[in-house]
């Protein structure tokens, strides 16, 4: 029983691993340099009202992505931000931010998918001395990131399982030590 609960252990961690954008502070973060990260968020408030997404979203609705500055000196860098639809490997081109930079330390993109699949986000900005750095990311609409964290069904399946045999387990235990001291009474 140890070496199954152990085994749960390290496939829990395998199964729910993150997918290529980093996890900082508990939040996604779209790292742009050695000592620079975005905090990248989706809504679809039409449809999924209070519901924050990372790299994925389930409905083709006009979706939101915010991206916030963690470092306070990116506000007086110049930065751009473009997404558009991956069909097959030809980019098309949906809606962009210009390059400029972004006081409030957040910058806001709306745009409307037109269908389900993958969508590539590049984000731009230009340092202090004028060098330009990009970032590029995945981002899906109306499918599951390939590297996504959220269990599949069947990871539900053996959570599940595992949940009915840790349970099942302990009322087992239970019993069996009732039924031993009720035995050691007479």
């Amino acid at each position: 029983m140890r070496i199954f609960l152990l085994g749960l252990v390290f496939i829990g961690n395998y199964a729910f691993a993150h997918g290529n954008l980093d996890t900082k502070n508990g939040a996604c973060t779209l790292m742009i340099g050695k000592d620079r990260g975005i905090h990248l968020t989706a809504y679809q408030p039409s449809t999924q009202e209070g519901e924050v997404y990372c790299q994925q979203a389930p409905d083709l609705v006009e979706t939101t992505i915010v991206l916030d500055f963690m470092e306070e000196d990116s506000k007086k860098l110049a930065f751009s931000f473009s997404i558009g639809y991956m069909n097959e490997d030809v980019f098309e081109p949906i809606s962009a931010l210009p390059l400029d930079s972004y006081r409030k330390g957040s910058m806001l993109l709306k745009f409307t998918p037109k269908v389900k699949g993958r969508y590539h986000g590049k984000v731009l900005y230009l340092d202090k001395d004028g060098h330009d750095t990009t970032r590029d990311f995945d981002f899906y609409i109306g499918q599951r990131h390939p590297n996504s964290s959220e269990p599949t069904s069947t990871q539900q399946i053996v959570k599940w399982i595992a949940i009915f045999l840790v349970v099942f387990g302990g009322i087992y235990i239970i019993y069996t030590k009732r039924v031993n001291r009720e035995e050691d009474e007479f």
